[in-house]
């Protein structure tokens, strides 16, 4: 959410020395997050108010007009092709230097002296979004900013910042919205500086409004089906409107906070949503079937047509507003386009209540449309709030319009309590909780200035909660706590050791298996780990050959194109191959997930709730791809080698009798740990390749890291130290047999002598120069010995030895 300091300071007196930086480094520390600070006036230093005293056509473009602009200390030539450019114009003109957005397009561009045509152009005169003011002021394409009519009655401007001119400078804000998720009274500027007052002993200004003179020449009538879901709603009609542009001050403040001004009526309910944290909705009165309105939960595939121009089809779970023939809003998330006002609107009904947060949340989760609304009724805001901002809204349309007026009565259908208390809370309870001796008077103070009110009885205090707090926010005496704490500062709470021992928690063995393998291949491999959601398509189940009716498919999907749960994660990472490939020579990528069976049962919803949920193992899959590359599989082989040797674990690979449909036919075995299948190595079968649009073969290893958690007896020690002497590498290339096969060779020469560390195939060939019954493989062979340093001689009879029984087991070859 974007914040204006200048906004804040409209409700709460700060002392200078109360800079933005120290601001919002306080309200960090006290109460939300504060990402970022900017004033929106930083990059318009250099941009004047100009007026255009001449206008020349140019000699060489029809489009563009050489202007001479009067800036007060000098007059400067600029070529412009702004259709509206006329004499006696005042306009926003960037000298030389100025950084702009050219045709409030791409990034920001330096401006410098140039030639144009053929005539040198000494600045630029901008249009509104090319200095980032299209918020504030409509534009036309082709058009320049014109401020003549908003500076009219200024003097002595030429040559003056248009920041200072037109009071830009601010420092906006950006506060991280889940840091408030709690907190719905911060959802608006006087929410806010009302917490700023309490953080700096400040008196925050009483929010003055009119109270509404109802009308007679209307009824309107308002039937509320379900309080739970609307406690609070109000309505009121007033005429002799006419829809335009909003006053200059409004569209200010408004584009100060991100937000384009829309016309009077549209910006002045945005304004005390941003300002009181009350969303409100106006409809055209005229568009409503009658003034009979009706909150009411929608009927089975009712359908409504939404500002967005979407129409939906609703269900018995949304809460909608409706006239006496049809739904005209979506409650609290966003109106209908049939009742929308527009330039020929005249009359009004303005709304203002309170729904229940979770429908609203749901409703918005549903159809994809999250609003600035939705997200401040899904905090479950203060019934309060609907009557101060109405009363408001009403004083600011007459502001706008002077001709309008209330025609009705004021509807207000109200049916709420809140637990307000009071707690009841110990002086010691704080003190021991927080750790710190605070002073009763301390405390006492800061809960007040946070707007509770305190009364001691004895040792206790009574304390009873505001009403823009006792909507799910504070409840109870814990909370109370916090409260006291971060006002008081949490730096200035002493650290103190724990009096109780620390029990250092159970180890997660799977999680240790989990960031072996990651170190494996990330950091050892040089693989990228992918995240992928554990949604899949049905283009993608169909891509594998498989049958959908496996799938679990969801109920409410976020993404209409991936429904279904995933079975296994190939598929996204193929998909993300694919998306790579183009780019590069090769593809190294892994991911660590779970996958979800449906035939297969897990573990139970809750303790109270004895059915299962479906089966989830977590995977580690990685996959090799690269262009022109004959036999991925080895460099999978080499991964899964590596894993393995990171985590001391003994395996063997085992042919696939019959491999799945993902898996080449001939190129695919089963990962084995203590006679238990563990997972898959395979080439991909090249259908499967084709089906995903993958121009290359790709290798794949994964492996179940629950069944291999089962497997592995010992701890896993992911503190893989250096060796403490130093070891020695040789390579060895030999022909042999082409049925023999890599397990063959490991198993044969790992166990030959303790000072073989590690055996490392890096390469297989078969081709020219080799018999059809042949091919070349060749190991990297690593020595060590834990007491001593090796020397060559001890090296080269083991190498020997393995020579030699290689000839004798499988009738080798030795290559030069």
């Amino acid at each position: 959410m974007l914040v204006s300091y200048n906004w804040l300071k409209k409700f709460v007196k700060l002392p200078d020395s109360i800079t933005a930086e120290k601001l919002g480094l306080k309200l960090t520390m006290s109460t939300v997050e504060v990402e970022g600070m900017e004033n929106p006036a930083k990059d318009l230093a250099n941009v004047v108010v100009g007026k255009i005293i001449k206008v020349d056509k140019h000699p060489d473009a029809d489009k563009l007009k050489i202007c001479i602009v009067d800036i007060g200390s000098e007059k400067l030539q600029v070529v412009c092709g702004g259709i509206n450019v006329v004499e006696g114009m005042l306009v926003a003109l960037a000298k030389i230097g100025t950084r702009v957005r050219w045709h409030g397009e791409g990034d920001l561009v330096e401006l410098v002296l140039t030639k144009i045509r053929g005539v040198e152009s000494f600045g630029m005169i901008c249009a509104a979004s090319e200095i980032g003011l299209d918020k504030m002021f409509a534009e036309k394409e082709k058009e320049i900013l014109d401020l003549t009519l908003i500076l009219k009655n200024k003097k002595n401007i030429l040559g003056k910042s248009i920041a200072t001119v037109l009071d830009l400078n601010d420092t906006i804000f950006d506060i991280d919205n889940k840091s408030m998720t709690h907190r719905p009274d911060l959802w608006g500027h006087y929410g806010l500086a009302r917490e700023v007052a309490a953080i700096y002993h400040r008196e925050v200004a009483k929010y003055e409004t009119n109270k509404i003179k109802p009308g007679k020449k209307e009824k309107i009538k308002a039937t509320v089906a379900d309080s739970k879901l609307c406690p609070r709603y109000m309505a009121v009609r007033m005429d002799g409107i006419v829809v335009g542009e909003s006053p200059e001050w409004l569209k200010k403040q408004l584009s100060a906070v991100g937000q384009k001004s829309i016309n009077n009526i549209v910006d002045v309910t945005n304004y005390l949503m941003l300002e009181l944290g009350q969303p409100m909705h106006a409809f055209d009165a005229k568009k409503l079937v009658d003034e009979n309105i009706f909150v009411r939960l929608a009927k089975d595939k009712e359908k409504i047509k939404l500002l967005d121009e979407r129409i939906i089809e609703l269900t018995v779970n949304d809460l909608v507003i409706a006239d006496s023939q049809k739904p005209v809003a979506l409650a609290g998330v966003m109106g209908g386009y049939d009742s929308a006002i527009d330039a020929n609107t005249n009359s009004i009904v303005l709304e203002s209540a309170t729904f229940d947060s979770t429908i609203i949340r749901k409703t918005a989760f549903h159809y994809d449309a999250r609003t600035d609304s939705s997200a401040r009724f899904e905090k479950s805001l203060d019934p309060n709030n609907t009557l101060t901002a109405l009363s408001k809204a009403v004083e600011m349309i007459q502001i706008c319009c002077p001709q309008a007026v209330v025609t009705s009565n004021v509807v207000d259908v109200v049916n709420f309590s809140l637990a307000q208390g009071p707690l009841q809370v110990s002086v010691k309870f704080l003190q021991d909780k927080i750790g710190m001796k605070i002073e009763e008077k301390e405390i006492i103070s800061i809960l007040t200035r946070l707007g509770f009110m305190v009364e001691k009885k004895k040792e206790i205090l009574l304390v009873k909660i505001p009403t823009w707090r006792a909507t799910k926010d504070i409840s109870l005496p814990e909370d109370l706590v916090e409260e006291v704490a971060r006002i008081y500062g949490y730096d200035n709470i002493i650290p103190q050791a724990l009096n109780f021992p620390v029990v250092p928690p159970v180890i997660n063995r799977l999680r240790q298996i989990e960031n072996s393998v990651r170190d494996s291949l990330v950091k050892g491999l040089n693989y990228t780990e992918v995240y992928n959601y554990s949604f899949i398509s049905g283009r993608q189940i169909d891509q594998l050959k498989e049958n959908k009716k496996d799938y679990l498919e969801l109920d409410k999907p976020l993404s209409q194109e991936k429904p279904y749960l995933r079975r296994q994660l190939l598929p996204n990472l193929l998909d993300n191959v694919v998306n790579n490939i183009e780019t590069r020579d090769e593809v190294r990528i892994m991911e660590i997930g779970k996958t979800y069976l449906a035939e297969e049962a897990g573990v139970r919803v809750s303790e109270k709730n004895s059915e299962l949920l479906p089966r989830q193992n977590t995977w580690v899959v990685a996959v090799y791809a690269k262009k022109k590359m004959d036999n991925p599989f080895n460099e999978v082989r080499r991964a899964l080698e590596n894993i393995m040797a990171d985590l001391g674990v003994k395996f063997s690979i085992k042919p696939w009798g019959k491999a799945g449909k993902q898996m080449h036919p001939t190129r695919a075995g089963e990962i084995v740990v203590n006679e238990v299948a563990v997972g898959n190595i395979y080439e991909v079968n090249p259908e499967i390749v084709k089906n995903f649009g993958l121009e290359t073969r790709a290798g794949v290893v994964e492996i179940n890291l629950d069944l291999l958690e089962e497997q592995t007896v010992e701890k896993i020690d992911r503190l893989a130290f250096a060796p403490t002497y130093p070891e020695i590498i040789r390579d060895l290339a030999f022909v042999v047999d082409k049925k023999i096969t890599n397990q063959n060779i490991l198993e044969i020469i790992l166990p030959l002598d303790v000072l073989i560390k590690k055996l490392e195939l890096f390469d297989v060939y078969q081709g020219s120069h080799m018999a059809d019954n042949e091919k070349s493989m060749a190991y990297r062979l690593t020595y060590g010995a834990d007491d001593c340093t090796l020397i060559n001689d001890e090296v080269n009879k083991i190498q020997e030895k393995v020579i030699k029984i290689l000839i004798e087991k499988f009738k080798i070859r030795i290559r030069e």
